[in-house]
């Protein structure tokens, strides 16, 4: 019955998976400002740090132009390790790992309240990860061991890569939780926010809310997050988008003015 359950809370109806597939998370984000959300579900600061950036024999173009990770999301939060005498005094601490938590099919992404330079995910995490069937790791830090990551073809997103390991800076505190994740400040500066009772909307930060099981799209581009319950909408919205702007490059191609086609097809 737990299986089940997991099961259905990583579940992307086929049709509508190989439909985000083909959508760049540009078009994605662009649908979702139309439909009001004002970051356009965007994680800042993101890079494509595994598979590899070059391509496999037979493929072309690179590596990363060919990743496209789709799934739904299991959330993390880590937060500064305590000082000896101080145990749990940032936070709530998990009785199982998030790697031996997450479900098969699931997209781990993980945010960490503090930034230290230290890396949140490395070649062991990916290995045992990619055994138990998940589709990716997403680092709001850093992560590790490259060569690793790459060997095993497994996609990992991070905003750095260190030599540090997590274990003297960071722990993990909660999973499965709501994040909200200020898209302008720079990744050594913001903390990660997993408390949302904390609002950072009072300074007048943007924030990209993520719901636990929401889904995640990633490619060369970067990361978006869109809410479970609009995957519909906003799929339909971002194919219109991108018909559009395929006319648009095609008139383009044929020496038309940028103003002119413009207004012609987005009506600005």
């Amino acid at each position: 019955m737990a299986e089940m359950a997991s099961l259905s809370r990583t579940h992307i109806d086929e049709d509508l998976k190989e439909q985000l597939e083909e959508l760049s998370t540009c078009e994605i984000s662009d649908a979702l400002v139309k439909l009001g959300n004002p970051t356009g579900g965007f994680l800042p600061h993101l890079n494509i740090y595994s598979p590899s950036p070059i391509p496999n024999d037979g493929e072309s173009g690179s590596g990363r132009e060919q990743v496209k990770l789709v799934g739904r999301v299991f959330t993390v939060r880590l937060v500064e390790q305590e000082k000896p005498g101080a145990e749990l005094s940032n936070g709530s601490k998990t009785d199982q790992h998030f790697v031996d938590a997450a479900p098969e099919g699931s997209v781990i992404l993980i945010s960490p309240d503090f930034v230290s330079g230290a890396a949140c995910w490395g070649g062991l995490m990916s290995t045992a990860a990619k055994a138990k069937g998940i589709k990716g790791a997403v680092i709001l830090g850093g992560c590790r061991d490259l060569v690793e990551h790459r060997q095993l073809g497994f996609p990992v997103f991070a905003q750095f890569h260190s030599t540090i390991g997590q274990k003297t800076f960071l722990r993990p505190s909660e999973y499965d939780i709501p994040l909200k994740i200020p898209i302008l400040a720079q990744p050594t500066l913001a903390p990660r926010l997993g408390d949302v009772g904390h609002d950072q909307e009072d300074q007048g930060e943007r924030q990209t809310v993520v719901e636990p099981w929401d889904v995640l799209v990633g490619d060369i581009d970067g990361v978006v997050i869109i809410p479970f319950e609009r995957l519909r909408e906003v799929i339909k919205l971002a194919k219109e988008g991108k018909a559009v702007d395929e006319n648009i490059r095609k008139e383009l191609e044929l020496g038309r003015g940028v103003k002119e086609t413009m207004k012609k097809w987005r009506g600005t």
